[in-house]
């Protein structure tokens, strides 16, 4: 059996891994798709959200030595890597560690890392974020206006995208935006797929959508997306798997992601 190589990658938002750790009996099929794909399971800011989920915690565990799995670069760390290959688009791994090698330092660190103070901070972090991408919403959406027809249009996502790439970049890597200052033609919006993602699913969702954030875990539940460009696969709740799938149907962001839905795990058989 060829080994493991831990180069791609299946994410699981927080509704679905949550069905996962309450339904043991999927357990043996998961693995078994993983494996014949030579897919790992990416676990990442969605873990944070299950941080309070306590009853889950000791299933989840057990679930991520069970199955290839493996924590993953957060959002911070994969854009700094967009940033260092520009003007090419990033290629480095997902990987940061396997989870199923913890088997061997104990499983009770990973079970006691779900109720961890490291964890609660991050979760607190990624709420915090969240009020942030909350408000930028609010000032961007009066300053970015519909087109001449007076309706918003496809048309206009990438230059949403482009926006908010410019204003991330401005507060994370103001140094970096700054040296095209004088070359702006140099300068390539297109390889921050992570943010433009981001940017496209507020688009879709919001302007095009033209519905409106009902509570600030909205935007929370977005910090996942940095890393859904550079899965091969994105399992997400039906509502969000929709609105990714107009992007990936009219955008180049998930040009290498597939994504699906809940209705993918039941019926592992036929794919």
């Amino acid at each position: 059996m060829q080994a493991h190589t831990f180069s791609r990658f299946v994410y699981f938002d927080t509704n679905i891994l949550s069905h996962f750790a309450k339904n043991k009996q999927l357990w043996s099929k998961l693995s078994e798709f993983l494996t014949e794909n030579d897919l790992t399971l990416a676990v990442s800011v969605q873990v944070a959200e299950l941080s309070d989920a306590k009853s889950l915690h000791q299933s989840l565990t057990e679930l991520f030595v069970s199955v290839p799995s493996a924590l993953v670069k957060s959002w911070d760390v994969i854009l700094n890597e967009e940033v260092k290959a520009h003007p090419e688009k990033r290629t480095e791994t997902l990987l940061t560690y396997p989870l199923n090698a913890i088997i061997f330092d104990g499983v009770q660190k990973l079970r006691d890392f779900f109720s961890s103070k490291n964890l609660r901070d991050a979760r607190k972090d990624q709420l915090e974020n969240a009020q942030q991408y909350a408000k930028r919403h609010t000032d961007l959406k009066g300053n970015f206006p519909p087109s001449k027809t007076g309706k918003y249009t496809r048309e206009q996502a990438d230059e949403f995208a482009w926006i908010q790439v410019m204003q991330w970049l401005g507060d994370t890597h103001r140094d970096f935006l700054a040296s095209f200052q004088n070359n702006i033609k140099n300068f390539r919006p297109e390889v921050f797929l992570s943010v433009r993602l981001f940017a496209h699913l507020i688009f879709y969702k919001y302007y095009l959508g033209r519905r409106e954030p009902n509570k600030i875990s909205d935007f929370g539940d977005l910090s996942h997306l940095f890393l859904i460009p550079y899965c091969d696969l994105a399992i997400m709740e039906r509502d969000l798997c929709n609105v990714l799938n107009q992007i990936k149907r009219h955008q180049d962001t998930l040009a290498s992601t597939i994504v699906r839905d809940i209705d993918f795990v039941k019926t592992w058989g036929r794919h």
